[in-house]
């Protein structure tokens, strides 16, 4: 398999794990209905960053942007809602562990291998073409 397909598929893995958090958080608090309409915005958000990424070459504030942005959001979420039990710090501890390694961590991950992928891409030598 090769390196750009192994890079889209990593691409595709985040934006799956972002996009079921951001739909999972939304769906407990106001309802079915936006939690879809989240997940569908997410997925809308994070499709159109890879092609503006792709697009600009060089750069991928728009691959790392939407992923930071919908990553800390609910991290933050969690957190806040955890610090605001009224249970020990065990409980809490306990309660965010499930959600940093079912996705803070292959977020983490995923993302390390993607740019490592991609740093290796951008050094690989041009093959040289035969002339005619």
């Amino acid at each position: 398999m090769s390196d750009k397909t192994l890079r889209g598929l990593i691409a595709i893995s985040i934006a799956a794990l972002i996009i079921h958090q951001a739909g999972l958080i939304i769906t407990g608090m106001f309802g079915l209905a936006w939690g879809l309409v989240t997940a569908l915005t997410v997925a809308i958000v994070s499709f159109y960053s890879g092609h503006m990424a792709r697009a600009s070459g060089k750069g991928s504030v728009w691959y790392l942007l939407p992923t930071l942005l919908f990553t800390i959001i609910p991290i933050g979420w969690m957190i806040f809602r955890s610090m605001n039990t009224e249970t020990d710090i065990w409980d809490r501890l306990w309660s965010l562990s499930s959600f940093f390694i079912g996705f803070v961590l292959p977020v983490l991950l995923l993302s390390f291998v993607y740019y490592e992928l991609r740093k290796r891409y951008k050094h690989k030598p041009l093959e040289q073409t035969p002339h005619d």
